[in-house]
């Protein structure tokens, strides 16, 4: 399969991909690392279990002690699975979007232009402002909307300052993204009479 070639520099190909080479990024982050606490942490858990539950148990049941270890190995591949797919997960703003990309096996990517967000929220809970994140809520002009909410930003204050900034710039928008005059009617001036009664 033939590769694109490389509009900005700079950035892993898996996201510039889905970038014109005409649009500006305005920023690019991976959500908050707190996404994947609670994955690790449920796994340690089921780790010390495991290992009080292997203790208790009699060296003859070994079939009980594989059960065990496989279940510890399935919440691993768990836990490594949600790394691996918030390391994958970008949220990204340019000029012209706004743009939300996820997925290992299916890559989904949505997006909406700045053009069409008509109100943007801002959530920071107060263990978002002890570890640095908040949350996105967007509204659109239209009634299906790619995404409408993104949780676990990480340094939200800056990126809202950014997306208000595109927002409330027009100008710095590109030229396909900007909303177009109406062209006005051309008047046509016709006589009233037919030809032959203007003779």
């Amino acid at each position: 399969m033939a590769r694109l070639p490389r509009s900005h520099p700079g950035i892993p190909y898996d996201l510039d991909r889905y970038l014109t080479p005409a649009e500006k990024i305005v920023f690019r982050t991976r959500l908050h690392w707190i996404r994947i606490v609670r994955p690790w942490l449920l796994f340690f858990a089921v780790l010390l279990l495991a290992g009080v539950l292997g203790a208790k148990i009699q060296q003859q049941q070994g079939d009980v002690r594989t059960i065990l270890l496989v279940v510890v190995l399935g919440f691993l591949v768990f836990a490594f699975w949600r790394t691996f797919d918030w390391y994958r997960e970008w949220f990204v703003g340019t000029d012209r979007r706004l743009m939300l990309a996820m997925g290992i096996l299916t890559r989904k990517v949505a997006m909406i232009p700045l053009g069409k967000v008509t109100d943007m929220r801002y959530d920071r809970p107060p263990l978002g402002q002890i570890l640095g994140y908040g949350s996105f809520v967007l509204e659109s002009a239209g009634q299906d909307q790619a995404f409408r909410e993104v949780n676990h930003v990480p340094n939200p204050d800056v990126l809202y300052r950014r997306i208000s900034e595109e927002l409330f710039t027009p100008e710095s928008r590109g030229t396909s993204d900007r909303r177009q005059p109406v062209a006005k009617a051309i008047p046509v001036n016709e006589p009233g009479d037919p030809w032959w009664k203007r003779v």
